[in-house]
This record gives C-alpha cells, sequence and structure tokens, in this order.
C-alpha cells in the first residue's frame, strides 16, 4: 500500500509541474525596477512648445527633429522625406539593436494641428495650436524611452517612429500622411518583421482616463490590460482605475496604416482630453492644447506601460498568440470603424464602440487550456490510484 501511495504523489507532484508550466506564459520580474521619469518627459513637452508649433515644413518642425537627433547618440538614425497634399513631410526613425531579431516598433506623430478647428473662439480657428498634449507627449514619452532602452539588454530590434503630417487633415484621406508614405514604401516581408506597433498619442493629459481602441490586435490589447494590472498590483504603482478595461473607442489614427499592413497594432490614446471632458472633445484641436493641461504623472503612467512590456517581453511573439474573435478579421483584428454611424472630422476620426462580449481572449483559451489539463490529470491520478490499490489487495502491487 505504501507503494500505492508514493506512485500517487509522485503523479500529483507531475501534474502539478504540467499545470504550472501551461500557465506561466510570462514571467513577473521580482523587482519591477521601472526608472521611466515623467518629470524627463515633461521638460521634454515644454521645450517642444517652446518651439511654437511643428507644422511640417516648418522652422520648428526641422528644430525638433535635429533635436531628437542630437538625444538619441548611439541610435541608428534614418530620415525619409515625401511630399502629399502641397506640404513637404519628413519620418524620423530611430533603431536599437538594429538587425538583432524581429522589430517591436514605438511610433508618435511630432507634428501639430495647424487649426484650432475645435475652438470655442471661432476668430483663431484658422490658427494653429501649440499642441502640448496632441503631439508633444507622445513625442516626449518615446524619448524618455529611448533613455531607458540601451541599459535593458534586449536581445531584438526597437524603433522609435516620429510620423509626420499626422494631423494637417480633414478627412481620412489628407491625414496620418506620414504614416501612410511609410506603410505603401514597405515591403511585405518587412512588414512581416514587425511583431508589434505602438502607438502613443495624447497621453499627458492631467486626467487621464484611457480604454481600448479599434481597429486594434486582441493579443496586443491583452498584454497591454495584463501589464496595467501588473503595474497596480505587482508593482503597486498606479492605481489602474484610469483604464476602462471593458469599453472601445474606435478611432483613425497612425497606428492604421500598419494594421492595414497585417501589423499587431494598437493606439494607445486619451480621446477625452480634460476632466469631464466627451469623446474627442474637451481640449482637442483647441487653442487650449496648452503645457499647463499636461502632467508628468500622466506621462509617467503611460511610460510604464511601455517599459514594463520591453522589460517582460510583452511585445515579442505577439503574432505567434494572436487568435481569432467573433465577428472580426480572421488575424485577431478588432476592426469595427467602418461600421461607425458617425465619423467625426478634423483630425483622428472616431467613433464609440461596444465590447463584444462574444470576444475570445487568449486569457480565456488559457484558462480553458489549464481546464482540461487538470480534468486529464484528476482521471489519471485517480484511475492509477484505483488500479494500485486493487493490485495492491491482489498481492500484485
Amino acid at each position: 500500500m505504501r507503494r500505492a501511495i508514493s506512485v500517487f504523489l509522485a503523479l500529483m507532484f507531475l501534474c502539478q509541474t504540467a499545470l504550472v508550466v501551461g500557465e506561466e506564459v510570462k514571467q513577473i520580474p521580482d523587482e519591477c525596477g521601472l526608472n521611466f521619469d515623467g518629470d524627463l518627459a515633461n521638460q521634454s513637452v515644454h521645450f517642444q512648445t517652446g518651439l511654437g508649433p511643428r507644422i511640417p515644413g516648418s522652422h520648428a518642425s526641422s528644430a525638433l527633429r535635429e533635436s531628437i537627433k542630437s538625444n538619441l547618440t548611439g541610435w541608428d538614425i534614418t530620415e525619409s522625406t515625401h511630399h502629399s497634399n502641397g506640404m513637404t513631410l519628413t519620418n524620423l526613425y530611430a533603431t536599437w539593436n538594429k538587425g538583432e531579431g524581429s522589430t517591436v516598433m514605438f511610433a508618435a506623430h511630432y507634428d501639430t494641428r495647424h487649426k484650432a478647428d475645435q475652438d470655442w473662439n471661432q476668430s483663431r480657428r484658422s490658427e494653429p495650436i501649440d499642441g502640448a498634449n496632441d503631439g508633444a507627449s507622445g513625442v516626449a514619452v518615446l524619448l524618455e524611452l529611448a533613455r531607458l532602452i540601451p541599459e535593458m539588454n534586449l536581445s531584438h530590434e526597437v524603433t522609435l517612429f516620429f510620423t509626420d503630417g499626422e494631423d494637417q487633415g480633414d478627412n481620412h484621406s489628407t491625414y496620418v500622411l506620414g504614416a501612410k508614405a511609410w506603410a505603401e514604401n514597405l515591403t511585405q516581408q518587412e512588414a512581416d518583421n514587425i511583431e508589434a506597433f505602438i502607438l502613443v498619442d495624447m497621453v499627458g493629459d492631467s486626467d487621464l482616463t484611457l480604454r481600448k481602441t479599434s481597429p486594434g490586435n486582441v493579443e496586443l490589447w491583452n498584454r497591454t490590460e495584463q501589464i496595467i494590472r501588473d503595474i497596480d498590483n505587482v508593482c503597486e504603482l498606479n492605481d489602474a482605475s484610469y483604464f476602462d478595461f471593458d469599453q472601445f473607442d474606435g478611432i483613425y489614427d497612425d497606428h492604421v496604416p500598419a494594421h492595414e499592413k497585417g501589423i499587431p497594432a494598437i493606439d494607445i490614446i486619451d480621446t477625452r482630453y480634460g476632466e469631464g471632458a466627451e469623446f474627442l472633445g474637451g481640449h482637442w484641436h483647441t487653442h487650449n492644447d496648452t503645457i499647463d493641461k499636461v502632467s508628468a504623472e500622466s506621462l509617467q503612467t503611460v511610460g510604464y506601460i511601455l517599459e514594463y512590456g520591453l522589460n517582460i517581453g510583452a511585445w515579442q511573439e505577439v503574432r505567434e498568440e494572436t487568435i481569432d474573435t467573433i465577428d472580426s478579421d480572421s488575424d485577431g483584428i478588432i476592426d469595427s470603424l467602418d461600421e461607425c454611424p458617425e465619423q467625426k472630422g478634423d483630425g483622428e476620426n472616431g467613433c464609440l464602440l461596444e465590447e463584444s462580449s462574444n470576444a475570445i481572449t487568449s486569457q480565456d483559451a488559457d484558462e480553458l487550456t489549464t481546464g482540461i489539463l487538470l480534468i486529464i490529470c484528476i482521471i489519471l491520478v485517480w484511475a492509477n490510484l484505483a488500479w494500485l490499490i486493487f493490485a495492491d489487495n491482489k498481492g500484485e502491487g
């Protein structure tokens, strides 16, 4: 009988080990070690707005590009210039670990809106805006992240993509021009090597309120949600209440050309700029988009998400784990923007979306797999125990 019990305990240990292996996809670091500095990022916002409106082709736009390049010592820097809608646009790329493994790309637009079309003062609607949040905040997050990346010992390529001409249009065909030009000149092989495209836009709002956006890659959003929870619960930083885990916003932004190229892409954006603001309301595209509306704390909150994701490898192997959702594209992309009953023009287009209760997430798949493993283990353990007891009673054990 003692032999039967020993075998039983051994089987239980093996089952427990199998379940742990099945559950642990990403290892959470013992110490979070997050170093993103929101104050330094906020200093960048001050510098950028001090240059004046960064309209494509302007002196301020050129000065900002030169400043970005000077702050990225050791990075591989390239620029691409193209002409669109009567403008000369320049995209800027900075790459670390060039040629090493697949690419994780972080993007932000550095241009600012050429007109304050949503301003309460109609006589000033033709004037350009400061773009402290809508423009400077995303650039500031990428630059502070760039300060940290060289010390992370990453084994894959990281590219920071500063897009031009995102905010100059009035409809789908006349904005996100820089991102469109990049995607149009990207070979399919180059696109397939990009594992994740994470856009940050309007992330400095002192009343930060984020939610998932569509179109967007389901697996990337699942991982982003888990990162936000971990930063709150594991790292004990940043109360996760700033993120709405239940709702989507439909948005047309610089991530869409990447999405249309088949690249896993998401847009981290606060579409409600200012306390109590409605969707694409508040200070958005007004002369109130000034430095006093931007918070170092909000910049740090978003910076932590990107840094933590790099630390645990959350932005890698996204394509391998992307799964389908009901009523979505076969590549696991939420793609509901074209079905929006209303489009809000003059900049990032968008609409409000309800999250589908039928969506199958990777977390659900993991739980299902774990449940099946548990049932199989229970059946095997009890079947073996019953046989061993029977054999022992017969004198065969």
